[in-house]
């Protein structure tokens, strides 16, 4: 069929630049300007290209040699369209017998318009015509770059991925080099910005996974460390496996753990007078970022509830309103004076400096910080606060402050002599901490804890001391070696009970009982008691006018 189309020309006005795109073939991409007034469209067999044959003014007649070459298929040697110009287009006349087509319909004549897409021969290269105005230049506007990069990947693309490509690459380079130089000032300085602003999405995001991995050794090493706090909440179920493991765990010691048996003799008049003077303590600390004290907390989610890693902890930031975290632990303590000293451990003082875990914290820059030491006292249903007054820094001992009505127990009495392998004593605290004490409580307090509901870890101890439960545990055991700096003995003891005094049958505390050897309950170590009256005597000088 054939048609014909008005000329856009305009007498008077500059004429536009006419060009060719190629959106498929070898030269896909490339554009021809169209400077002649005739174009001859053919095909050459030895590299299959589209021949543009200027020709002599008003003879139409092709000048020899001056052909111009752009790709395309078809058959060698043969001429398959005409351009003509037509005022400010090109008339396009089909080859005998070539099979011509215009945005898919065939054709044997057709002015073209600006944005038609030609087809030369069925299956040939497929071009498009373009006329840029004149006072732009024959420059592509930023939508005929977009226009021509997409047909490109229509036209001349193989399959999803390589038609993602030719846009993805043909686009920033039809931008850069065939737009307006305003233009491309224009795309290069946008691509500039995206490249830096690329460059510090991606030192962020390094950032970020520094932190992240810095967060995550955290998590890992505060997951580590709450493992082995008391847990956070109590209930009948938690009482029947306290008592379940310290019959697992204590087996055949049991007996000794529980040696406030009735013993007729000075072990249990001892016992009876220095029970009342063994402070059960409780403890939290946590951790903050030093340079703006911020508290480290657990991340909460758009809800309220917690968030959880893929390995099911839970997330920490030092971000956010979400409740801060506690690590909880318990300790044992003594009166050693009338003015409210307690004695204990360095490392029930001052938890973190004896943890792997939370040195791991310290060490990525967290600051560790007490948040609560209270204590109590056999026969008082209310804690009290504890402070520290002191820590020594050459043995495991500390001296506490506390606000308890300590005037009406009796301090114990440090011994002034060293005892001899041998000595018989006896150690006093709260092994296990509250799992031993609510095992001994018997099914009362196990029906007052279903009828409270789940209590936390403040909680159940207080419970404990209203029910009088709180009182400490006795063992006794023989003194088997002394060194300057450790009495070694074998009294039964476990974690939770590091602080207690070890007093021998005057009554008199020899040692603070410091350390216990896993998987060996022959020796257990404490730091003699010349050590913790170091510290006593140093509070009070302080204390003279």
């Amino acid at each position: 069929m054939s048609g014909l189309r008005a000329s856009p020309a305009a007498l008077g006005e500059p004429s536009p630049y006419a060009a060719m795109v190629h959106l498929s073939g070898r030269r896909r991409g490339t554009s021809q300007l169209l400077s002649d007034d005739r174009v001859t469209v053919g095909s050459s067999a030895a590299d299959q290209v589209l021949v543009a044959e200027p020709a002599e003014a008003g003879t139409g007649t092709p000048i020899k040699g001056a052909r111009r070459y752009i790709s395309v298929a078809g058959d060698p040697g043969r001429t398959l369209a005409t351009l003509e110009k037509r005022g400010q287009t090109y008339e396009l006349r089909a080859g005998l017998g070539a099979e011509v087509f215009v945005n898919g319909e065939p054709v044997e004549s057709l002015v073209l318009a600006s944005g038609d897409v030609l087809e030369i021969g069925k299956g040939g290269t497929v071009l498009r015509f373009r006329l840029y105005p004149a006072a732009r230049g024959p420059y592509k506007s930023m939508r005929e770059a977009f226009s021509d990069c997409i047909d490109c990947a229509r036209h001349g693309g193989h399959g999803v991925l390589d038609r993602a490509g030719i846009v993805l690459a043909g686009v920033p380079y039809e931008l850069a080099t065939k737009t307006t130089p305003a233009m491309r000032v224009t795309f290069l300085a946008l691509l500039f910005l995206l490249l830096v602003t690329t460059g510090v999405a991606i030192v962020r995001n390094v950032s970020l996974e520094r932190r992240f991995a810095a967060e995550l050794g955290r998590i890992q090493g505060l997951e580590a460390l709450l493992a082995r706090t008391e847990r956070a909440t109590y209930s009948r179920a938690d009482f029947d496996a306290a008592r379940a493991e310290l019959e697992a765990l204590i087996g055949e010691s049991l007996g000794r753990v529980e040696a406030l048996e009735a013993r007729a003799g000075a072990p249990a008049r001892i016992i009876d007078a220095a029970a009342e003077a063994v402070v059960f303590l409780q403890g939290s600390f946590g951790f903050v970022e030093p340079q703006s004290g911020r508290p480290l907390r657990y991340a909460v989610g758009p809800g309220g509830g917690p968030v959880r890693l893929a390995d099911g902890s839970n997330a920490i930031t030092l971000e956010g309103s979400g409740p801060i975290v506690e690590v909880l632990y318990t300790g044992t303590a003594f009166v050693a004076s009338d003015a409210g000293h307690l004695l204990t451990n360095r490392h029930v003082a001052l938890p973190w400096f004896y943890d792997q875990s939370a040195q791991r914290m310290i060490s990525q820059g967290l600051q560790p910080v007490m948040q609560r030491l209270i204590g109590y006292l056999p026969g008082l249903e209310e804690p009290f606060d504890v402070e520290l007054v002191e820590a020594s820094d050459s043995s495991d001992v500390a001296l506490l402050k506390c606000q308890a009505p300590t005037s009406s127990v009796r301090p114990l009495r440090l011994a002034a002599a060293v005892p001899k392998a041998g000595d018989e004593v006896i150690v006093m605290g709260y092994p296990t901490g509250m799992r031993a004490v609510m095992a001994r409580a018997g099914e009362r307090f196990a029906s007052a804890l279903s009828a409270s509901g789940p209590l936390d870890f403040w909680q159940v101890a207080h419970k404990l001391a209203e029910g009088g439960y709180l009182t400490p545990l006795a063992t006794r055991g023989i003194v088997g070696q002394i060194t300057e700096v450790t009495i070694v003995y074998d009294a039964v003891t476990m974690s939770g009970g590091s602080g207690g005094p070890v007093i021998n049958l005057d009554g008199e505390v020899v040692a603070v009982n410091s350390a216990i050897i896993p998987g060996f309950t022959g020796s257990n170590l404490g730091v003699p008691a010349s050590e913790a009256a170091r510290l006593l005597d140093a509070a009070s000088e302080l204390r003279r006018p």
